[in-house]
């Protein structure tokens, strides 16, 4: 049974979400902004990722040294991430420094001073880890392919910006996106652990009951469809790197349990379809899987593979046989039943981790405006059918939908 959880909204709109769990003495806590990559124009396309970086660097109080130490030197770990829909701040600590934690946590994200010489020096830094993410061949399918995918659309965009748009940024710039997107609609602190919600909401209302109210909506850009059928790269590797997918559904789609169940089904553990029926009986690839990327009112469905270019077609056919047997034949009970299980187990044991509960609370309350128990889950899990899997699989599997990326050797590696 999932132990219960309090929510608080400030006057000013500010949430905090807490659950209190005795079994452990340290507590995961954060603050999350919904602002993230999705926000960005093609002019700024990496500022959300920039301005992560730059709140650690100096506060009106605190050096960049100061921040981190403050934490550190009590036990905990900080650290932060920015995804295409949320920028998050956030520590593991023990429970005796919650409420200083708290205080560094909402200082970096309120009283940021973003200091010039720092952000010509992080410009340096992030242009390093792009480059750095152009050497990982895996990132640039997985970036080519959302461009692919969502073209002309914040949702295709890098998540670090390309090394102009970051190079470009400015502190006015930095500035009108803190201002427009950190507003306090879309602040959330989560905190799970060893805690006591009336004093987590004391020490928020301290650090942030005067924060500006502002009731900024997010933009709503227009989603284009995807004009390359096909899409080939070709780099100096030693794979080939495919990406097979298709626009799927959001994670408003009431049919979201079955549709992860589905993608379980093709690739959880190494008796899925894919690794078993695929790298396992075949032996053409390591690194085989399925995923499932889910916005608002659109997402994303797709096989990853990485292989010899030799095996590329092969590979294609068998993959597409996987979903016609799950589009035509659809599955047994005893199989589904395994999954299933599998779901459950993953589920139960994932939130055994404070920044697992932490994470599944934020995600929770920022698209249903609710926090879901396990119970509940684990019920809705038990309750998927045969048929179920079936129909969304009939949905899902048309090939007139899906588009391939092929990022291949150039032939020049040995």
């Amino acid at each position: 049974m999932q132990l219960p959880y309090h929510k608080t909204v400030l006057n000013n709109g500010i949430t905090t979400l807490t659950q209190s769990v005795d079994s452990v003495r340290s507590v995961a806590v954060g603050v999350f902004i919904q602002a993230g990559s999705c926000d960005e124009n093609p002019q700024n396309n990496g500022i959300a990722h920039f301005i992560e970086h730059m709140s650690f660097k100096r506060t009106e109080t605190r050096s960049a040294y100061d921040i981190v130490e403050d934490i550190e030197s009590r036990g905990g770990h900080v650290n932060a991430y920015t995804s295409r829909e949320m920028t998050a701040y956030y520590a593991r600590v023990l429970d005796t420094e919650l409420e200083k934690t708290l205080e560094v946590l909402c200082d970096i994200v309120r009283n940021s001073t973003y200091p010039i010489d720092e952000i010509e020096r992080e410009k340096s830094v992030i242009v390093e880890e792009i480059r750095d993410s152009l050497d990982t061949p895996q990132d640039i399918a997985n970036d080519s392919f959302m461009e692919q995918m969502f073209p002309k659309h914040p949702y295709g965009y890098p998540i670090m910006g390309t090394e102009e748009t970051v190079t470009s940024l400015s502190i006015d710039s930095i500035r009108d996106f803190v201002n427009k997107e950190y507003t306090s609609y879309r602040i959330t602190v989560v905190a799970v652990g060893a805690l006591n919600h009336n004093k987590v909401v004391k020490k928020v209302e301290s650090m942030m009951g005067d924060y500006r109210t502002i009731t900024h909506a997010r933009e709503e850009y227009p989603l284009f469809d995807p004009v390359e059928k096909d899409r080939v790269l070709t780099r100096d590797i030693a794979q080939s790197h495919l990406l097979i997918g298709r626009r799927a559904m959001g994670y408003n789609d009431k049919r979201r349990v079955t549709y992860a169940v589905l993608n379980s089904i093709l690739s959880a553990g190494m008796t899925s379809r894919l690794f078993h029926n695929i790298r396992e009986k075949y032996g053409f690839a390591y690194t085989i899987y399925s995923f499932i990327d889910a916005f608002k009112t659109t997402g994303l469905f797709g096989v990853y593979i990485a292989t010899d270019l030799k095996h590329v077609d092969t590979l294609k056919e068998l993959i597409w046989k996987e979903f016609m047997k799950l589009k035509n034949d659809g599955i047994s009970e005893l199989e589904l039943d395994k999954v299933k299980a599998q779901s459950k187990g993953s589920l139960v044991m994932g939130l055994e981790s404070m920044p697992n509960q932490m994470e599944r609370m934020i995600q929770q309350h920022v698209r249903y405006n609710k926090i879901v128990s396990i119970d509940e889950s684990l019920k809705k899990i038990e309750a998927i059918r045969p048929i179920d899997i079936q129909d969304i699989s009939q949905e899902l599997f048309d090939e007139s939908l899906f588009h391939t990326l092929l990022l291949k050797p150039n032939g020049k590696k040995a």
